[in-house]
């Protein structure tokens, strides 16, 4: 019997405007009525993934980042694991000759290093966020990112919990791949075609998930995860009790999971928990 349901937000709980669908939404408030827990694992931080859910009505733990940090529905942090100074470092050395942007994910929030006007270039070209949402104008993700150096960011000790490198060439940023899986103790990812996403290796969906699990008395087999991209393979990996994704998920996606559910556009996730947990067929 499934007693918690893991999704992914873009791609697969939210739909292309970036907001959980009122179909969703009800699928989620019904699992509260028979006690099945649900929750989100994001590459998002903990800030832009709780607004979309207020908006919904939905209260729920987090695990943000790609398995770095792991909030409670109150927000209260339970869990943390951070990027070392040194793989930072490391990162930053193997990265800089490409002309990389990053967005380094911290407690105060997002940090670039490189000028305004790259960034809007950047977002003008569908680099940043190739496959954005309606939600988010150049306006609205600009005012969530800090301009700074390399310099402060490593004089700083802010705690650095998630490192994306995002390139227009698909071609380089696979070189750059290459370079880091020499970089000792890291977890690569991607969300998307222009981006790698960097995290310790104990920060990944998968491994937030099984402790978050292991903590609540949750057996494998009585979690349902659902995804779309390569930084959800983590968890739908795992001997879980279903793994689903998306109709919308890349092929290696779903050659991964046990299941493929509908689009983010049509409520996969609700088709899901509907088809699996909520019927009648479904129930023991």
């Amino acid at each position: 019997m499934i007693k918690l349901v893991a999704s992914d937000m873009d791609g697969t709980l939210l739909d292309r405007s970036g907001k959980v669908s009122a179909t969703n939404c009800a699928a989620i408030k019904a699992l509260e009525q028979k006690n099945i827990g649900f929750m989100v694992c994001t590459g998002r931080n903990y800030k832009d993934a709780v607004e979309p859910l207020m908006e919904a009505g939905i209260s729920c733990d987090i695990i943000c980042m790609n398995g770095a940090a792991v909030f409670d529905g109150s927000g209260k942090q339970l869990r943390k694991q951070p990027l070392l100074l040194s793989q930072i470092n490391h990162i930053l050395t193997l990265c800089r000759p490409d002309s990389v942007l990053f967005d380094f994910m911290s407690d105060e929030g997002s940090y670039t290093t490189v000028s305004r006007e790259e960034f809007k270039k950047s977002f003008e070209n569908n680099t940043f966020l190739p496959m954005g949402a309606e939600e988010h104008t150049f306006d609205r993700i600009v005012e969530r990112f800090h301009f700074t150096s390399e310099e402060f960011l490593l004089q700083s000790n802010m705690t650095i919990y998630k490192i994306s490198v995002i390139h227009e060439d698909t071609n380089k940023l696979k070189q750059i791949r290459k370079r880091l899986e020499n970089v000792e103790g890291i977890s690569i990812a991607s969300s998307a075609p222009t981006n790698l996403e960097i995290t310790h290796r104990r920060a990944e969906k998968g491994t937030a998930l099984l402790e978050y699990a292991v903590n609540n008395k949750i057996r494998p087999r009585e979690i349902l995860a659902v995804g779309d991209s390569e930084n959800d393979l983590s968890m739908l990996e795992l001997p879980l009790g279903y793994t689903i994704a998306m109709e919308n998920a890349s092929e290696i996606v779903k050659s991964s999971a046990r299941l493929i559910t509908r689009s983010n556009q049509e409520h996969g996730v609700a088709y899901a928990i509907h088809s699996l947990i909520l019927t009648d067929a479904a129930v023991g």
